[in-house]
């Protein structure tokens, strides 16, 4: 007897202890040795399938399922690959279109509808700037936005 690794060392240890009980004292020619053959080999099938087909088909659903949720999650990650760079397309553009504005803004002499507007009318004229409360929206005392005060900088390197 050799000794065999692993799963067919099993297999093989499953089988011999029947297989020697079961033949012994059999009469293995003609039809009785045509009929216990063949039992015996839908024994040791049955017994192959239960101890290995089966596990290896039990391994290859667990897979399978495995394979099925990552390319799911795949998928998804795709897509979501895509709406981000979509939003960063549209968002540069947008950043574009917002400098192009401020450095319109910034531009000397240039009239622009709103509270900037009353400030490059001022400063064309000569007058000197409004201060920053007196530009602030609806008399508020809040000071305008970080791009606001860039800009009554910018005014003020001028003088």
């Amino acid at each position: 007897m050799t000794e065999q690794p692993g799963p067919q060392q099993r297999i093989a240890d499953a089988i011999r202890p029947a297989m020697l009980n079961g033949l012994q004292d059999a009469e293995l020619i003609g039809n009785p040795g045509t009929e216990r053959i063949n039992e015996w080999v839908d024994w040791i099938a049955a017994v192959i399938a239960g101890q290995v087909v089966q596990s290896i088909a039990a391994e290859r659903d667990v897979f399978a399922d495995r394979v099925d949720t990552l390319t799911h999650v795949a998928r998804r990650n795709k897509e979501g690959y895509k709406d981000a760079a979509r939003d960063v397309q549209r968002l540069e553009a947008r950043v574009a279109e917002l400098e192009a504005e401020v450095t319109q803004l910034r531009t000397p002499g240039v009239v622009v509808a709103g509270p900037v507007a009353a400030l490059d009318t001022a400063l064309a004229a000569g007058k000197s700037a409004p201060s920053l409360l007196q530009r602030s929206p609806e008399g508020s005392s809040a000071p305008f936005c970080g791009s606001c005060q860039d800009r009554v900088k910018w005014e003020a390197s001028l003088s």
